[in-house]
């Protein structure tokens, strides 16, 4: 069974790569097939294998000899271990199937929004009904999540507005709030309220390095990326550690 989870995350994490660089150009995910991103040339299928491909082919396209990113690489990797970790700990098929769409979104999510400050909107919409799908089956309290994705997005979209009038510039994108109700609305106000914060943290460090490599006043950072990095590592934290948060409901 192991085997099969490795594999299903390693075709997924090919997967995520297609949808990383096809969603912000605004390209089919469906066609046109495979293809060199240099030269347009089809990939053949033993070219297209999940980490295997780029391993064989040392990192440079069959093709054109030209370089392939190591994100490739990178994406399937997590992919993997991402599957992985889920058979050791999420024992319930409800909770596998959730924590499998959002961590795989949310990798998406995290290099779109880093590389070209674009959340995509499919992607959100994706998450929520997943979301909401099997709370109908299994969470008798689904007007909970509800609230908790009402008062976070509420909150922040107040934060934002609040921020761009005193600014004078925008702060935040309105793809940050509807994720962060979306991840509210999964997880429950109070891991959002942690996750958010973690996030705030990891944008902090990251603010703090390119300003000292680029020295550059107006720095815009990438919140999505850091809220769905903070978003799966406290959810595997959580499961890994077996933290109990509910005195946080006292």
């Amino acid at each position: 069974m192991l085997n099969f989870y490795i594999v299903l995350g390693a075709i997924v994490g090919s997967f995520l790569n297609v949808l990383i660089h096809r969603l912000p150009i605004n390209q089919s995910i469906i066609s046109p097939s495979s293809h060199c991103i240099y030269c347009k040339v089809s990939i053949l299928w033993y070219y297209n294998i999940p980490i295997l491909s780029f391993l064989f082919l040392k990192g440079s396209s069959s093709c054109c000899n030209k370089p392939i990113s190591i994100r490739y690489l990178f994406v399937e990797i997590i992919s993997v271990l991402l599957w992985v970790w889920c058979y050791y700990y999420v024992f319930n098929i409800n909770d596998q199937i959730l924590f499998l769409i959002f961590s795989s979104s949310l990798l998406v999510i995290m290099f779109t929004d880093y590389n070209h400050f674009y959340i995509p909107i499919e992607l959100n919409i994706f998450m929520f009904l997943s979301a909401f799908i099997l709370f109908i089956y299994s969470d008798s309290n689904i007007w909970n999540h509800f609230f908790s994705m009402f008062i976070l997005s509420t909150f922040i979209l107040l934060l934002m507005l609040s921020a761009n009038f005193f600014l004078k510039k925008d702060s935040m994108g309105y793809g940050d709030i509807i994720l962060i109700g979306i991840i509210g609305f999964c997880l429950g106000l109070y891991q959002a309220l942690v996750i958010i914060f973690f996030a705030c943290i990891f944008s902090i460090i990251h603010w703090i390095i390119l300003k000292i490599k680029t020295n550059n006043k107006a720095i815009m950072l990438p919140f999505g990326s850091a809220l769905s990095l903070s978003t799966i590592l406290v959810y595997i934290m959580n499961k890994t550690l077996q933290i109990d948060t509910s005195f946080l409901l006292t």
